[in-house]
């Protein structure tokens, strides 16, 4: 090793602090040894192995203990009741549903096949998807709605409980949530009208008419108007239950234009949209 490898060092002993020159010829390395010697240090101390030693004793253990923290975190076992569940029943309001004169007339009709979207689609996508997930559960979306389709009049009813925590007003739905049901159902209902039964929204149109108040049923109805192509134009509604003898009432009105874009084919199939 050249003695220029050597640079200036200082040893710490018991209360006392020996400072030694740096050898710039081979001469000097002699009585340098036989100091550090006396000091009762090694006689070889080459600074280049400081830098190992702190990363061997130090960096190293302290890098190893970090990974191996992490993965335990990483492999701790979750409890069964911190994982979300996306898809809710509530008996009592599926119920209220099936007694429903309007369902019962659908569910006898063999033009409609009913179907629970929700549902059907991949577990491991319904808490992605915006209705299906954080929008669905107790005081919200408290049952997955129930879509009734008939693809050869292009019609579709959906039957659909909106609870107390989807609120703008208090007591009073909020107008957000409303398009949000009229967009994905009337789309819902313009796809197998397109050549690849896929499509999205270009345009969408609403007016409101009247309060959607908390804790209640209501009724969708869609169908389509005119197809051109990839083009297709729907019009639907959201209404009230109503009650023995009285009419609905109509909460808000839509009309939507829905194109199927180039890359559609391209996409993977959630569910069945003719469903």
């Amino acid at each position: 090793m050249s003695p220029r490898a050597y640079s200036t060092v200082s040893w710490r002993s018991v209360g006392t602090l020996t400072r030694f020159r740096s050898c710039r010829s081979s001469s000097d390395i002699t009585c340098w040894r036989r100091q550090l010697a006396t000091a009762g240090a090694p006689s070889v101390f080459p600074v280049r192995r400081i830098g190992v030693g702190i990363f061997r004793y130090l960096i190293l253990p302290v890098l190893c203990l970090s990974v191996g923290y992490s993965a335990g975190l990483y492999m701790m076992p979750v409890p069964e009741d911190a994982v979300p569940k996306t898809v809710v029943y509530d008996p009592d309001i599926d119920a209220a549903i099936d007694a429903l004169p309007l369902v019962c007339s659908l569910r006898s009709d063999p033009r409609y096949k009913e179907s629970r979207p929700h549902v059907t689609a991949p577990e491991h996508l319904q808490e992605e998807m915006l209705t299906a997930g954080v929008l669905s559960g107790p005081g919200k979306l408290t049952v997955p709605p129930i879509i009734w389709n008939d693809t050869e009049a292009h019609e579709l009813i959906s039957v659909v409980h909106l609870g107390r925590n989807l609120c703008g007003h208090p007591g009073i739905i909020h107008g957000g949530l409303l398009a949000t049901l009229l967009d994905e159902g009337l789309c819902r209902c313009a796809f197998p009208t397109l050549p690849s039964k896929l499509g999205v929204t270009a345009n969408l149109n609403l007016n409101y008419r009247s309060p959607a108040l908390t804790d209640r049923l209501y009724v969708m109805r869609a169908n389509v108007v005119k197809v051109d192509g990839r083009k297709a134009w729907v019009k639907g509604h959201i209404e009230t239950v109503p009650e023995p003898g009285k009419e609905p009432i109509i909460v808000v009105e839509a009309d939507v234009l829905v194109i199927e874009p180039k890359w559609a084919k391209s996409l993977p199939k959630i569910v069945d949209v003719t469903a």
